[in-house]
């Protein structure tokens, strides 16, 4: 059997595919401009293999052990949660019970390639931070000694090329995959060294900064949540506690009565904290919508709940305007603060990003909150007091639903804030300034190696064009990654 393309007819057999999407997906034009490129004379070596400069494995699937309370361990990660601006644990594992833990640590320098799902196709290097957890077997490693090649091929993997060649060898039959085989055996175009030299050092640097920002906001937050009360749960707050009836509200779950929290609260406020309400407006607008996903080149750049804590967003959408009766009403605003207000409450519900210059426009789900600074209060500092553990807790105990947790911009408004405590919110800015700097630096890596194979190739990037929109799901309901 023969599938007939332009000019030439390729043998099914041959391919191993009897899928469509393989054969016209825009992978199948980033592999025509590889070629071109490679029939006038570039050179090209694979990531991995005898003849590749990489070693490319991931580790076997293994049973997670949790680590109970007081128990040594170490933070685990899933794929996406390596993209975000600031990771955060998602479990812990016993160190002392997991098997061959060590195959899931990672060092700093390595290129994680993710390799399922709607995750598939980011790739990201792992940096200090990184490193301290422990990641899924679905992230493909990448690793090699030489620096400048690692960040060229971090380049090209971002590239639309690469980005394209990578998810045309995708495969699975309900979940997208592809395997360290794919990844060891994926090309990588040898381009002129002064080219190279300049994607490379354009990584390099956009690496720099990120580790950077992620050091300084990580540093300010522990300082700060080391001068603010810490009480520890004791007593009734740790065994189970008693509330009588004239005390009840509206609510009937036990969270909401946490003795603990309340303990929080009071010693915040008795070192001068004060409520959201006092620095800030609450907005969370409806999240009933009829959803219309469209072209990058159509829509307004759109985030959902897990989507606002990621540096890079995984499946980027686009939402048409005609979605929303007012769309001024989604649209973020440098400065502000955005959480997830719908979720998981032992997850990244209530926890904030911090909106940068270059997104602001963009619109957010109706299962966004959004948190806007007033009375001259210091957008740095505010999204610092948002993110300490004794504010956390207080949003979670507030968290109510029978299947999705859901917050209300009612009782964030009385969640209390730690006091200022002279904290620089400018610095805290200018670190957040990073991360918009970094992925600039990066976007003009990639933009970089698709010029040229483009000028090799005479293969635009009208051809590449990597949207796969879903139907609208009709209701405006959460989507899979907005309870992630």
């Amino acid at each position: 059997m023969l599938i007939t393309g332009s000019s030439s007819a390729t043998s099914l057999v041959e391919l191993g595919r009897l899928d469509a999407w393989y054969f016209l997906s825009p992978g199948a034009a980033a592999s025509r401009r590889l070629d071109t490129a490679k029939a006038d004379g570039l050179r090209t070596r694979p990531v991995g293999g005898a003849r590749g400069f990489a070693d490319v494995w991931a580790p076997p699937r293994f049973k997670r052990v949790y680590a109970a309370d007081g128990e040594a361990h170490i933070g685990y990660l899933r794929p996406h949660d390596v993209f975000r601006y600031l990771p955060v644990e998602v479990d812990r594992l016993s160190l002392k019970r997991s098997k061959h833990l060590s195959r899931y640590r990672v060092k700093r320098g390595t290129i994680l390639q993710t390799c399922s799902g709607r995750n598939l196709g980011p790739s990201a290097i792992v940096d200090r931070h990184l490193e301290q957890f422990a990641l899924s077997h679905d992230l493909v490693r990448i690793e090699t000694g030489d620096e400048r090649l690692r960040h060229y091929l971090l380049a090209f993997l971002q590239s639309r090329t690469g980005q394209g060649l990578l998810r045309r060898d995708k495969s699975g039959s309900v979940i997208d995959h592809i395997t360290p085989e794919h990844v060891r055996a994926q090309e990588i175009p040898l381009l002129d060294d002064a080219q190279i030299e300049e994607a490379a050092d354009l990584i390099a640097r956009s690496f720099g900064l990120i580790e950077g920002a992620r050091t300084e906001l990580i540093d300010t937050l522990r300082a700060y949540e080391e001068g603010l009360p810490r009480p520890g749960r004791s007593g009734a707050a740790k065994s189970g506690w008693q509330v009588g009836s004239r005390s009840l509200s509206d609510r009937l779950d036990a969270a909401s009565y946490d003795p603990w929290v309340a303990q929080v609260r009071q010693e915040l406020l008795a070192v001068g904290g004060a409520p959201v309400a006092e620095a800030a407006d609450v907005r969370k607008p409806p999240g009933r919508y009829k959803t219309y996903y469209v072209g990058r080149d159509y829509g307004i750049p759109f985030l959902s709940g897990t989507q606002i804590l990621q540096f890079e967003v995984i499946n980027q959408r686009y939402m048409a305007p005609k979605t929303f009766m007012d769309p001024d009403l989604y649209k973020l605003r440098p400065g502000w603060s955005v959480y997830q207000a719908d979720g998981r409450a032992e997850e990244a519900l209530g926890l904030p990003a911090f909106v940068p210059d270059d997104r602001a426009g963009w619109a957010a789900s109706g299962h966004v909150g959004r948190i806007v600074p007033r009375n001259g209060t210091s957008p740095g500092w505010l999204w610092l007091a948002l993110t300490t553990w004794q504010v956390q807790v207080q949003i979670k105990s507030l968290a109510s639903g029978s299947v999705v947790d859901s917050t209300y911009p009612a009782d964030m408004e009385q969640v209390i804030l730690p006091p200022e405590q002279g904290i620089d919110g400018s610095a805290i800015e200018r670190a957040w300034e990073k991360f918009r700097q970094a992925r600039q630096l990066k976007d003009a890596a990639a933009k970089l190696v698709d010029d040229a194979l483009a000028g090799l190739s005479g293969v635009g990037d009208d051809a590449l064009e990597l949207d796969e929109l879903p139907e609208p799901d009709g209701g405006g309901g959460m989507a899979d990654d907005e309870r992630a």
